[in-house]
């Protein structure tokens, strides 16, 4: 009889255990990352470096689905309204969370709600620079002539609405200057009229500009970050130059549908910080001029409301919208 008791008990051990079992082996299948944007752009890299990492260390291939169209949102919805059971997520980045509810005025999903953070990847501080034949050497000079010359200094934006644009609003609202937005479709042809001389500044990332930079075409101001960047030490922060809060960061991270598992979110985590300082990764990301944060669920959300924070009020102020 006490040997059965004992049978008994082992078996009802064993059965209870099987969910906590089945939850620490995740993943037991592919999971599939929706980056919001074509193949090619900046957040490739680091979700493909991380990617791979990922899929080693766990044994499940991580499916990279590039997803583009309007602006990153088509990816997003297609994450915020996917079973929240860890196998689809978004590698996303301020315009489809911290900018989009502000910019447009209606969205298919709440960013804010519908999506949970994992963990901040990268920022990539945004960079002002001008051609190099332009006669203006520091940001005082550009405000002095901003101020004398209004809506006569041409300021290229490769896309309405992105970070590129908006830290452009965000100095000209902190500098109290009125200088002449020059909108592109993309980062390429705004960056080769700057070189060319067509247009004489623009907001974007070093790495973008990296090429240009080199071959001294264009001339580094100013970094929109809390900090200089290491790719460009000796160029000062805005907030070294006196205009306190000029900060434009693009940030890049995971997120999940809102209702996954803390488990689950836990175990992203961990295995997305080990990719991410693996010495290879961090070679490859700083090619990009990305600043490796690696913060998790807390940090990052924390992080996402301040930005939100931040644009939301930018783009009040500049009456900046899309339909």
């Amino acid at each position: 009889m006490a040997d059965l008791v004992v049978l008994a008990v082992a078996l009802l051990a064993g059965v209870l255990a099987l969910p906590v079992r089945a939850a620490d082996a995740y993943p037991t299948r592919p999971v599939r990352m929706l980056i919001p944007y074509p193949p090619g752009g900046g957040l490739d890299l680091p979700g493909r470096s991380v990617g791979q990492k990922f899929s080693e260390a766990t044994g499940q291939q991580m499916v990279v689905d590039n997803r583009g169209g309007a602006g990153g949102l088509i990816a997003s919805n297609l994450v915020a309204k996917s079973a929240p059971d860890g196998y689809t997520l978004l590698l996303a980045s301020n315009g489809q969370i911290s900018i989009a509810p502000s910019l447009y005025d209606k969205l298919p999903y709440d960013p804010l709600v519908d999506l949970i953070p994992i963990t901040h990847f990268v920022d990539t501080p945004m960079v002002l620079f001008v051609n190099a034949s332009y006669p203006v050497k520091t940001v005082s000079d550009l405000i002095s002539m901003a101020k004398a010359k209004p809506r006569q200094i041409g300021i290229a934006q490769s896309g309405v609405g992105g970070v590129s644009h908006l830290a452009q609003e965000l100095f000209r609202q902190r500098a109290g200057i009125d200088v002449l937005g020059v909108p592109y479709k993309g980062a390429g042809a705004a960056l080769s009229d700057v070189a060319g001389g067509t247009v004489p500044f623009i907001f974007t990332t070093v790495s973008t500009a990296r090429g240009l930079l080199d071959a001294g075409r264009v001339r580094a101001l100013a970094v929109a970050a809390r900090t200089r960047t290491a790719s460009l030490p000796t160029v000062p922060t805005f907030e070294e130059l006196g205009l306190a809060g000029v900060i434009g960061n693009l940030w890049i991270g995971m997120m999940a549908p809102r209702g996954t598992p803390e488990r689950i979110v836990t175990k992203l985590h961990q295995e997305f910080s080990k990719a991410l300082a693996a010495p290879d990764v961090k070679e490859r990301l700083a090619t990009q001029s990305a600043e490796i944060v690696a913060s998790g669920p807390r940090e990052f959300g924390q992080m996402i409301r301040k930005d939100a924070e931040l644009w939301r009020g930018v783009i009040k102020t500049g009456n900046i919208r899309l339909e």
